[in-house]
């Protein structure tokens, strides 16, 4: 069957050196780079997250601000038409006014004409007369 010489040892003490060599040269430095390189994107991924929360801050904070900047918009431009409003009230009462005035004035200038026309039309009825 299976004949257990010296041979055996042998083959296993070259594997056991062989294993040793292996790590020293090839496992240990290969499995020291992914350490490092899992490092790094354990670093990266943490900065990563930490820039993503302050975006969340400052998006929230712009979108807060903005907020305020559109009720603050709503109430200018409010008060902008209620300004407007008053200015349109106070010039239709103003014109109202005035208008009223002028026509008293013109009202009064055609009571004077009508007076004179009167006063001419009784002075020629009265010189009509006299001269029939």
């Amino acid at each position: 069957m299976l004949d257990l010489n010296s041979s055996i040892f042998v083959v296993i003490a070259l594997v056991w050196i062989i294993m040793i060599i292996l790590n020293r040269i090839y496992f240990k430095p290969v499995k020291d780079v992914i350490d490092q390189r899992e490092g790094k994107i354990a670093l990266e991924s943490e900065k990563i997250d930490k820039m993503t929360q302050e975006i969340e801050e400052k998006t929230g904070s712009i979108e807060h601000i903005l907020k305020e900047a559109k009720w603050d918009a709503a109430g200018i431009k409010e008060q902008i038409i209620r300004e407007g409003e008053e200015i349109r009230e106070r010039i239709i009462i103003d014109t109202r006014v005035e208008s009223k005035k002028m026509f008293a004035d013109k009202m009064k200038e055609l009571e004077q004409e009508i007076f004179a026309a009167e006063e001419k039309l009784e002075k020629e009825i009265d010189l009509f007369s006299q001269k029939i």
